[in-house]
């Protein structure tokens, strides 16, 4: 009978842990990295995406998800929220500019320069132009000059000149770094710190002038990391 009773108590106290497995819950953000430098003269853009990815587990899931993290098998988010970063560096001022897009991926692509000018394709297929703060649907006269759009450029511009402005994307291996000297004074440096294959990829740029400590502009690190239930909710504004 106590034999019985042990085990009626064993069985109870393994019902209670499963179910707390299951309804405790621990929350993981990954943050995005990447874009392009644009640079002319003494001038350069920096268009710079930023999104994060949400993941609620519970415990019981927890272990699971850490093996197909090990062998790369992907673990669908439950939030997702996107960003872009917009830079604009001279010798006398930065710019920055914030595009929230909330949870629809979605986002401006092709970015493609003419003149003094941004153009993309924005959702819904409608070529807009970066106004200094937003963007916004092109003219008349800017969708004729731009065939509509056609005129975009759809592959890599990396460590190409496009309509006089040279351009580099952001390099995503281990180690990568780079160097653009603008202007006379001014160096913009873009740096993976991520070392091993296997490692999530960390990008920093940094604005150096003479004489000064670095001025970070962009620091993301896409390693997951584990956050509060109010972080996470606040991060992906859950009511």
């Amino acid at each position: 009978m106590q034999k019985q009773k042990k085990m009626v108590i064993a069985l109870l106290v393994l019902a209670m842990v499963l179910a707390a497995s299951v309804s405790l819950n621990v929350y993981y953000v990954r943050d995005g990295s990447g874009g392009r430098l644009f640079w002319r003269g003494d001038e350069a853009y920096l268009f710079l995406g930023v999104g994060h990815v949400g993941y609620r587990l519970s415990y019981l899931e927890y272990p699971l998800v850490t093996v197909m993290e090990y062998f790369y098998v992907p673990f669908s988010p439950e939030h997702r929220r996107g960003f872009e970063i917009v830079i604009h560096v001279t010798p006398s001022v930065v710019e920055r500019h914030v595009v929230d897009y909330g949870e629809d991926p979605s986002t401006p692509v092709f970015m493609t320069p003419f003149d003094d000018a941004f153009y993309a394709m924005c959702p819904g297929a409608v070529l807009c132009k970066w106004t200094g703060r937003s963007y916004e649907p092109a003219t008349a006269e800017e969708q004729r000059r731009l065939d509509g759009g056609n005129r975009l450029v759809r592959g890599s511009m990396n460590n190409q000149i496009i309509n006089g402005w040279h351009v580099r994307e952001f390099f995503r291996s281990p180690g990568d770094h780079s160097e653009v000297e603008i202007g006379k004074n001014l160096v913009i440096s873009v740096q993976n710190h991520a070392t091993d294959v296997r490692a999530n990829p960390w990008v920093s740029v940094d604005l150096l002038r003479p004489g000064q400590a670095p001025e970070s502009l962009y620091n993301v690190d896409e390693t997951p990391r584990r956050v509060s239930k109010s972080e996470y909710d606040r991060i992906f504004k859950n009511p």
